[in-house]
């Protein structure tokens, strides 16, 4: 009877540990910054971001900078004009795309990245020092 006895508590402890998640006091390990290859834009992929404006070449081009992409920045560019600041704040969904120098001088964007965000539409959020 002693060892059912035992064997039962030693499974309820078991069942405990494994509904509330183990050892409490243990912290997961942190996760790995991604690397700059990671955080680059394939072709062909479409984009939601939010993220903020780090430098503007026009009103159909602007870069945008945020931890998740490449460090320095992804360049958006946008067929209708746009109207954004350096520090704005916006949301965006387009597709990536391959751009040639070609289509960056198109754009506007002083820039040799070749791989831009084409938006199909961009909302701003703007910055508190940012004139309208």
């Amino acid at each position: 009877m002693r060892a059912v006895d035992l064997m039962l508590r030693c499974g309820l402890v078991l069942l405990t540990a494994a509904c509330t998640g183990g050892h409490p006091d243990v912290e997961p390990a942190p996760s790995a910054t991604p690397s700059s290859a990671q955080r680059e834009l394939h072709a062909g992929t479409n984009v939601d971001l939010t993220a903020v404006v780090s430098r503007v070449y026009g009103e159909h081009a602007f870069v945008v900078d945020d931890a998740d992409l490449p460090p320095d920045g992804q360049l958006v560019v946008s067929a209708a004009a746009v109207t954004v600041f350096v520090d704005d704040l916006v949301t965006l969904s387009g597709t990536a795309e391959r751009l040639d120098a070609t289509a960056l001088r198109q754009y506007g964007a002083a820039t040799t990245t070749a791989v831009a965000v084409i938006a199909t539409s961009v909302r701003r959020y703007p910055a508190r020092s940012a004139t309208p």
